[in-house]
């Protein structure tokens, strides 16, 4: 949500919003990890994944759905999402500005 806060807090029209989230959201789901596991992919998508806050959800969800692992393995999942949420929602209000349409 906090990316589509910045996206709406940067564009203009809603086709603008629409065009730069599909711009981020697309390549972040490659290479995050929820459409082909990272295990296989090249070690150059492996290190650029870990700048992508979507990585951080799917390591988290698989843990804990697919690993077996308790609830509590998804905490680090959990903190990092925070941390990029508090980032990315502190960008958002700094650069968005009210302007008459």
């Amino acid at each position: 949500m906090s990316i589509g806060l910045l996206v709406g807090a940067v564009s203009r029209t809603q086709q603008a919003a629409t065009s730069v989230a599909n711009l981020i959201i697309l390549p972040m789901a490659f290479l995050g990890g929820a459409f082909i596991p990272l295990d296989f992919a090249p070690s150059w998508i492996q290190k650029v994944s870990y700048v992508m806050p979507l990585r951080y959800l799917v390591v988290g969800v698989q843990n804990v759905m697919a690993r077996g692992l308790g609830p509590a393995s998804a905490l680090p999942a959990i903190a990092i999402l925070l941390g990029f949420t508090a980032v990315l929602t502190g960008i958002a209000v700094r650069v968005f500005r009210w302007d008459e349409i």
